[in-house]
């Protein structure tokens, strides 16, 4: 009983790691949201160029959010271009995660219960 609880534990542990580590479009909007964030705070230091260590942060969320960003990027590096190419690429983003929620599937509650009534107004 108490190793049939701890696998059921691990299983648990392992699905809650895999959900938390899947790239879904909300979680890209999160990451471009603190993108934006860093290339602002170079805007606001008067930086030229946007830092190295960013730059593959912000291409993982530009090749997720269409194929044409990576290529519109290129080599700029100035903040404020960058950050225009942020805001495209949220907006495609917010549209990915919009088609990507679907409404939930309905549970019927109260299922017996109304074969019940409608048994009881048949009789």
């Amino acid at each position: 009983m108490l190793q049939q609880t701890i696998e059921e534990q691990e299983r648990h542990q392992r699905w809650h790691r895999a959900g938390r580590k899947a790239v879904t479009p909300r979680r890209l909007l999160q990451e471009s949201d603190e993108l934006l964030f860093w290339v602002e705070e170079c805007v606001v230091q008067q930086v030229r160029i946007v830092p190295g260590w960013l730059i593959p942060r912000l291409m993982l969320v530009l090749r997720h959010a269409g194929p044409d960003f990576p290529a519109r990027l290129g080599r700029e590096r100035r903040p404020e271009q960058v950050m225009e190419i942020i805001y495209d690429a949220q907006a495609a983003l917010m549209e990915q995660a919009c088609i990507s929620r679907k409404p939930a599937d309905v549970i019927p509650l109260f299922g017996r219960s109304r074969r019940v009534f409608r048994e009881a107004a048949s009789v």
